[in-house]
């Protein structure tokens, strides 16, 4: 069972980090020091570890009063439906770092709405718009 969370990544934990980011639909295909980089320019990354394991992950960009926006959260295949992706958003709304934080945020498919509805969060009624390179 996991043991151990961490807001540091460093050695082995760089790669354990990007097996998760390539086995995921979404991150599938970032390159591992584009990976690196995107952690390091997070404002709050935690990770979930079970012996010298990562198993689960999230990311956080915060202005620390008005919004904060959750991004990847992914636990490990292999430990899916023992309530970790509960445990990592709920580490994250209750982290002293964020405890001014009036609005947390994240985007999901329509298939994990139920799942984040249950930990308080609701479909917006907001348009998003989207520009990519």
């Amino acid at each position: 069972m996991p043991d151990r969370w961490i807001e540091t990544f460093e050695g082995e934990r760089w790669l354990q980090l990007y097996d998760l980011y390539s086995k995921e639909w979404w991150t599938a295909g970032r390159g591992f020091e584009d990976v690196v980089k995107m952690v390091e320019h997070s404002d709050l990354a935690i990770g979930l570890c079970s012996d010298d394991r990562l198993i689960a992950f999230a990311r956080v960009l915060t202005d620390y009063t008005f919004k904060a926006l959750i991004f990847d959260v992914i636990v490990h295949a292999d430990f899916r439906g023992r309530n970790l992706g509960r445990d990592i958003v709920t580490r994250i709304v209750d982290h002293e770092s964020l405890a001014r934080v009036r609005s947390f945020e994240l985007y999901c498919p329509d298939t994990l709405v139920p799942f984040y509805g249950k930990l308080g969060f609701s479909k917006g009624t907001a348009n998003l718009l989207f520009r990519e390179r």
